[in-house]
């Protein structure tokens, strides 16, 4: 008995040899492919505020024949040009160019599932040398359906933003894939709205401290203090006594319910029917143009993060036609105007004529003392009168507290309008 289990035994370790024989060298050539992609370095970009994101688009798995309309190759191109003028509209973001990934990468072809490995590592290894502050992953696949799956991630923190779902079957026309891709980049952004604008906030003190004049020995007196006089005075306008001012103060992010992945597919196909419906049938409601809010520089991100936030609750809210802000940067571009700072209430006004607008909003952000107040106005085009005010209030450095009230903010903002729909009703 005793030499029976002796034998199993040495049989066993036999077994448990053989395996780590086998494993220990895909192991080791697995670490030595992926050491083996040598990055070069590049200089660092002119300082900028913007939120620099390096895209990675790949394809993975199996599919049915026909599945893709394009390969792989041209979809990773596709998606890296689209995804930039996406952004780019934005004013928000500034997408790392191929060319810069290219010096980095050199001649090197990265197979998908190099991208993919170890939880994206080789990418985010890329994002850093491409001086990226987040990189966004995005991969196609063909399981039972056309599967998207979307991941931003912080390289400064390491926070993930992921979003997946997939299209039915009888949803895989053109307009559909596109309007798949909205909801989720929509859907993707405003889950790290907060983590963004932290980064925004940090990158817009940094940017800030280098850009600050240096003292040329014509006395300290004479250097100045960029944007704080122009601060105190934006910060302290009165504005007008009616409609009454409402102050929401900002307050702490509410915990969010998980949901589970049956619930966001539920929820991503409602989004997909109102984008698509949208698409297919004439929009009712006042057109509204919703401008960047006027900042000093080292808020302008998060100026700009705050009003697309709002442009965001607007739409949820509906009732408005929106003017997007790639419209709107078009025709500022065709009048040689540039939107930033753009707080004259005049010059808003005839804008958004030019726009075929019949409402504005314009707002800033400023510092008064250890708060950080945002205001915002909307404006009636036609008659120039002041239809709605609001405010919101949070510590200076905590700008991202704005973001959890912003909803009620569009509310309130809009709750004039909405009484007298339902009065007409």
């Amino acid at each position: 008995m005793p030499m029976k289990t002796t034998k199993v035994a040495l049989r066993k370790m036999m077994i448990l040899k053989a395996c780590l024989i086998l494993f220990i060298p895909v192991f080791f050539l697995s670490s030595c492919m992926l050491s083996s992609v040598r990055l070069n370095q590049i200089p660092q970009p002119l300082p900028s505020a913007k939120l620099r994101i390096h895209v990675v688009a790949v394809t993975s798995g199996n599919h049915p024949s026909g599945a893709w309309k394009v390969p792989p190759e041209e979809y990773a191109s596709n998606m890296a040009r689209s995804t930039a003028r996406m952004l780019q509209n934005l004013g928000i973001y500034e997408v790392v160019p191929a060319s810069d990934v290219q010096l980095v990468l050199g001649d090197r072809k990265i197979a998908a599932w190099e991208w993919k490995r170890n939880d994206w590592a080789l990418a985010k290894e890329v994002g850093k040398a491409v001086h990226a502050d987040y990189i966004l992953c995005t991969e196609r696949s063909f399981k039972l359906h056309l599967q998207q799956d979307f991941s931003l991630i912080n390289l400064h923190t390491g926070s993930t933003f992921n979003v997946s779902n997939y299209l039915p079957r009888p949803m895989t026309d053109d307009q559909s894939i596109m309007a798949m891709m909205r909801v989720n980049y929509r859907t993707l952004f405003k889950s790290a709205q907060s983590d963004l604008l932290k980064t925004a906030l940090n990158k817009g003190k940094a940017v800030s401290e280098e850009m600050k004049p240096v003292a040329s020995g014509k006395g300290e007196g004479d250097v100045k203090k960029p944007g704080k006089e122009h601060l105190e005075v934006t910060a302290k306008q009165k504005i007008e006594e009616e409609p009454q001012d409402i102050i929401v103060s900002a307050k702490a992010k509410p915990e969010e319910k998980q949901l589970t992945a049956e619930e966001k597919q539920i929820a991503f196909e409602k989004e997909m029917e109102k984008v698509l419906t949208a698409q297919n049938t004439k929009q009712h409601g006042s057109r509204i143009v919703v401008y960047d809010f006027d900042s000093a520089e080292s808020l302008r991100i998060v100026g700009l993060i705050l009003a697309e936030a709002l442009r965001e609750e607007l739409y949820k809210l509906g009732g408005f036609v929106l003017v997007n802000r790639e419209n709107m940067a078009q025709v500022m571009d065709e009048r040689k105007l540039q939107q930033s700072g753009l707080v004259n209430e005049k010059q808003a006004i005839k804008l958004g004529e030019w726009m075929a607008a019949s409402e504005a909003v314009t707002g800033k952000i400023a510092f008064i003392g250890s708060s950080s107040i945002l205001q915002v106005k909307r404006i009636d085009i036609r008659t120039m009168g002041t239809l709605s005010l609001g405010s919101l209030k949070c510590k200076a450095g905590e700008e991202d507290e704005l973001l959890t009230t912003m909803p009620e903010l569009a509310r309130k903002l809009t709750q004039l309008q909405k009484q007298q729909q339902g009065a007409k009703q």
